[in-house]
């Protein structure tokens, strides 16, 4: 009776299993940063700051996009 006991004893120990899990990231809320529509009457100096100042705004979302898509490897 004792070895019976041995032997189920030693059969309902826990057993590790590895599996793949894929964990879906949330969705950052990243606004998109709207593109500068200049007038046509408007100052070559000031056209081009407005542009300038779009090309710094995409850098920062594109900051934004590649720090959230590096959270979610």
């Amino acid at each position: 009776m004792l070895t019976t006991a041995a032997i189920n004893l030693t059969a309902c120990a826990p057993q590790v299993i590895e599996k793949e899990v894929f964990v879906k990231c949330p969705v950052p809320d990243i606004p998109k940063t709207p593109k500068p529509q200049p007038k046509p009457d408007v100052s070559y100096p000031e056209k081009l700051k407005s542009l300038l100042d779009y090309m710094f705004e995409l850098e920062k979302e594109n900051e934004l996009l590649r720090t959230a898509l590096d959270m979610c490897k």
